[in-house]
């Protein structure tokens, strides 16, 4: 890997050890792990989680457009 969070880098990685990523399969966990997060940070007795929850649309966002780029890394 060249530069930080570079998806070139991670792709390669991710290859090497026989996985291929598509975007759109890329989207679904994106979606399923934010959506598990705000649901553990609402039964959580832990207020720091709750805190961290009001981050969880921008970064799912966020996320998702970097999904959007997975293929074209290559």
């Amino acid at each position: 890997m060249e530069k930080a969070y570079d998806l070139k880098g991670l792709l390669a990685e991710l290859k090497g050890n026989g996985l291929e990523i598509a975007e759109e399969s890329a989207k679904v966990v994106i979606v399923a792990v934010f959506e598990w997060l705000e649901k553990s940070a609402a039964l959580s007795e832990n207020k720091y989680d709750d805190l961290a929850s009001v981050l969880y649309p921008q970064l799912r966002a966020y996320a998702l457009e970097q999904a959007e780029d997975i293929n074209k890394a290559d």
